[in-house]
């Protein structure tokens, strides 16, 4: 496997959070030993007012553009993230969301794993915002915060530096993962939004829909496709960690 990869954020309507995540992915944290990183911020039918912010940034980007830009969010967020993985020009791609905090050595220890058979993730520490999942710390009321203003950095690294332990786990869910681009692409990517069955028992994505939800889009691409047609193994590792804010620029 070639050791390159593209650390790539989306960033959509909030330009505290395009500094928040640009600082970091220009930071030492985006760094790994052995393996030359890159990294890229995608405008996902950002406001002007991002996209003329992100132009003076020092930073790779893209500007994508949704078919339709009041699309129910999440069909816009998949099929950005999908863009976002074909455009690379990097053999290998971890995707991040504007709301999340890396720490010290979270992609060093998440790339160890990257090996084309498992489909690494790092473990998350969530703001209590709402409820986790699988392998996640909930904070609850003693989050380090809510909001790129109020963050406490020191905390959080402090924190992180505390509970990493060199420990994989199956499962969990799907924070930074790390995808080899020529897979993703074999793959199909992600579906265009969480996945529906028709009356027909057809499998078929996106919002609207009134149907009852067969499985969330990272589920259904995790699971049935790439572990059920590619043999790939979902892991969790616990000594890459990520703060995850929960649905930031969508309460700006």
């Amino acid at each position: 496997m070639n050791k390159n990869v593209e650390v790539v954020s989306l960033i959509f309507k909030s330009v505290q959070y395009l500094h928040f995540i640009y600082e970091q992915l220009k930071s030492e944290f985006c760094q790994a030993d052995g393996w030359d990183v890159g990294v890229r911020i995608v405008a996902n039918d950002a406001t002007d007012e991002v996209i003329t912010e992100l132009k003076k940034l020092d930073i790779n980007y893209t500007i994508f553009k949704n078919p339709d830009p009041n699309e129910f969010y999440l069909n816009r967020v998949y099929r950005a993230f999908n863009h976002a993985v074909i455009s690379s020009e990097y053999d290998n791609v971890c995707l991040l969301n504007s709301d999340n905090v890396i720490s010290k050595n979270w992609l060093s220890n998440l790339l160890k794993h990257h090996n084309g058979i498992n489909i690494p993730c790092s473990r998350t520490i969530e703001s209590g915002k709402m409820s986790s999942g699988m392998h996640c710390i909930n904070l609850g009321s003693n989050d380090f915060g809510r909001h790129p203003n109020e963050f406490n950095h020191k905390g959080w690294h402090d924190y992180a530096n505390k509970i990493e332990k060199d420990e994989i786990h199956n499962g969990g869910i799907f924070c930074s993962p790390v995808f080899e681009k020529q897979r993703f692409i074999e793959a199909g990517g992600y579906p265009q939004g969480n996945v529906f069955l028709d009356d027909n028992n057809r499998l078929i994505s996106g919002y609207p829909n009134d149907r009852r939800m067969y499985k969330t889009s990272d589920n259904f691409f995790f699971y049935d496709i790439l572990e059920g047609k590619f043999d790939m193994k979902h892991i969790t590792i616990f000594n890459s960690v990520i703060y995850h804010i929960m649905e930031g620029e969508k309460d700006c």
